[in-house]
């Protein structure tokens, strides 16, 4: 598992992390620092805080809450939702994230990339992708969490983010949200082909054996909401048992 990573991805709403199925039908699941600090102790490597109502409400992120979590565990911290100018990131930085995370307002603002790259370090900027899937071998992404479709293919967007000088995708399938369905490694292997940076893959992750897919397709992380909220993973049991196999397959 070396340099792979375990995100745990809460998903904010005004002060409670909550979680849908396919981003709809949200119910709360419980205090954001708790969580946070529950997961950096069992083992995490990163947390994703992505505010999923900020742009859709065009309300503020809340740097309060941002700071609380951030003062409250020793892992990198990755914030996304509502963030609109370089600004913004300033202040969410000086509140104590490590990265910002970009989605629909890289859509609407694309130059805000590259702009934010050259300002803080591309290592420090990333770009959400929700997609969904209409028709055979055409994934489209989506913004406003899930919510509006943008008409563009995930393929382009890739390619866009890429030249804009983004440092890391994070690509987070709608159909798989919330429903513990993996997506097919076919699709997964395609979408690493057409992607040069760092790539972290979320939705329906449900098995430690969806870990080790995403591994051997030489992704760099996974970002994991359900499971781990509902107790179906637990981060240490994940690492322990990639960890078995892979020295198994050494020894072999």
């Amino acid at each position: 598992m070396k340099n792979f990573r375990i995100i745990p991805r809460l998903e904010i709403k005004t002060d409670k992390v909550i979680k849908g199925i396919r981003m709809e039908g949200l119910r709360k699941v419980g205090d954001p620092t708790e969580l946070a600090v529950e997961y950096f102790k069992d083992g995490a490597d990163e947390i994703f805080y992505d505010d999923i109502v900020a742009s859709l409400y065009d309300r503020k992120y809340n740097l309060n809450l941002i700071k609380k979590i951030s003062s409250n565990i020793q892992i990198p911290l990755l914030v996304s939702g509502g963030i609109k100018s370089l600004r913004n990131m300033h202040e969410i930085f000086n509140a104590g994230a490590d990265k910002i995370a970009l989605n629909t307002n890289a859509y609407l603002n694309p130059n805000i990339i590259y702009e934010a790259a050259k300002v803080f370090g591309s290592q420090s900027i990333c770009v959400q992708i929700q997609f969904k899937q209409y028709y055979e071998n055409y994934w489209e992404i989506l913004t406003e969490s899930g919510r509006e479709r943008t008409g563009k293919n995930i393929f382009d967007w890739i390619n866009e983010v890429q030249l804009m000088g983004a440092g890391e995708i994070i690509l987070i399938s709608v159909d798989h949200d919330g429903i513990g369905n993996f997506i097919s490694s076919d699709t997964l292997k395609e979408f690493r082909s057409k992607c040069k940076l760092p790539l972290i893959y979320g939705g329906g992750i449900n098995s430690n054996e969806n870990i080790l897919d995403l591994i051997d397709l030489k992704y760099d992380g996974a970002s994991i909401s359900n499971a781990l909220h509902f107790n179906k993973m637990q981060i240490s049991n994940i690492k322990k048992h990639v960890s078995k196999i892979k020295n198994n397959i050494i020894n072999l």
